[in-house]
């Protein structure tokens, strides 16, 4: 059997609060299995509350500064380097909703996890041709059947050391670092963040061979990055289904969001804090909130609405913010007919990229 442990980093302590969520989620449905937690702002108050979670080992050597969440390949390879055969890396804004294991078990030690992309309305999941090893100047040796990687799950092996190195390599290169010193949107698409470096290294005739396994949106994981995130299609199947493993809270959050919009002048961003309201990890979080330790007043509704569609739909994840989820997805779809239009009347000088709609 492999020596495994879960890798936990947060780097910002008014992101505490999500921390807890995830390791409170992680001890209540994977009792019993090893957790690795780099938190450089572990104060004695935290350090006590983690005494209840016997599973969780606070780091003692803290990660280099000033790289947020590309510090990815550099926690991962600490560990392996401290002994461990895998590691699973999970974000510090999620929510676990039972055993993770089973999608894991079994694995060859070739295979690497990552999960899949949000459905953006800019496209910026887009990855046809294997676009962001092509940016990188990276001969492209595969593309993937679906959009680019997000990495906010991720499992690795020491098969895939030469992998994480040259990951690290590129993140740490002066053209990236000048890159993420600008505002997100003004990025180029290869160089937003640190999963779009990992998609191009995977594409890349290098790292070809490497076996991946993506978590599907749905299926496996939410991503609910606001409006682009949980999508009418994806909540039914939630309905329907057994729901997943994760839940991604992307985007705005929620224990460190501004609950300032409500009123007629602000319609617009007013529906999307109300949105935010309804996050289906603000309420699967809100089950595990006596045992966190800390504030949980913003798990609570914040405006009319939003507690009305909460108490209509009995708080359930899925269903909470359907009604929401379908105006968006509507507009969303209009939005793609105007673009449909456009590429017919300028097919030359317009590239569509991927569709959102899946099997």
């Amino acid at each position: 059997m492999l020596k495994s442990t879960i890798c936990v980093n947060e780097d910002r302590e008014a992101w505490e609060p999500s921390l807890r969520v995830l390791l409170t989620s992680l001890s209540l449905y994977c009792p019993g299995m090893g957790i690795s937690l780099f938190y450089p702002f572990a104060n004695q108050a935290f350090r006590r509350w983690l005494g209840a979670y016997p599973q969780v080992q606070l780091q003692a050597t803290g990660l280099r500064n000033d790289y947020g969440w590309n510090v990815k390949p550099q926690a991962i390879m600490r560990l392996l380097d401290a002994g461990f055969d895998e590691v699973i890396w999970i974000d510090s804004d999620m929510f676990v909703t039972r055993d993770i294991r089973p999608l894991f078990n079994g694995l060859d030690e070739a295979v690497l996890v990552a999960t899949e992309a949000t459905c953006s309305l800019d496209r910026s999941d887009h990855d046809g041709d294997g676009l962001r090893a092509q940016l990188w100047q990276l001969p492209v040796g595969r593309v993937l059947p679906w959009a680019s990687l997000n990495s906010a799950v991720l499992r690795v092996t020491r098969q895939h050391y030469s992998l994480l190195k040259r990951w690290w390599e590129l993140l740490q290169s002066d053209e990236y670092q000048s890159c993420q010193r600008k505002e997100w949107r003004k990025r180029p698409i290869h160089m937003q963040g640190d999963q779009d470096v990992l998609t191009a290294l995977l594409t890349s005739t290098e790292f070809a061979h490497i076996p991946l396994k993506t978590l599907r949106r749905s299926k496996h994981i939410v991503q609910f990055d606001g409006v682009w995130g949980y999508t009418t299609a994806e909540r039914l199947r939630n309905l329907l289904g057994d729901g997943p493993t994760f839940i991604h809270s992307m985007g705005s959050k929620p224990w460190v969001a501004r609950w300032e919009l409500e009123g007629p002048h602000h319609r617009r961003e007013y529906l999307k804090m109300v949105y935010l309201d309804l996050s289906p990890y603000t309420l699967s979080s809100a089950k595990v909130k006596r045992d966190l330790g800390c504030d949980t007043n913003w798990m609570r509704a914040h405006y009319k609405l939003s507690s009305i569609l909460r108490f209509l739909a009995m708080r359930h994840p899925a269903l909470t913010g359907l009604p929401i989820a379908v105006f968006f997805d509507i507009a969303r779809l209009i939005k793609r007919v105007h673009e449909s239009m456009f590429q017919r009347l300028d097919a030359p000088r317009y590239n569509a990229g991927t569709s959102c709609v899946r099997d």
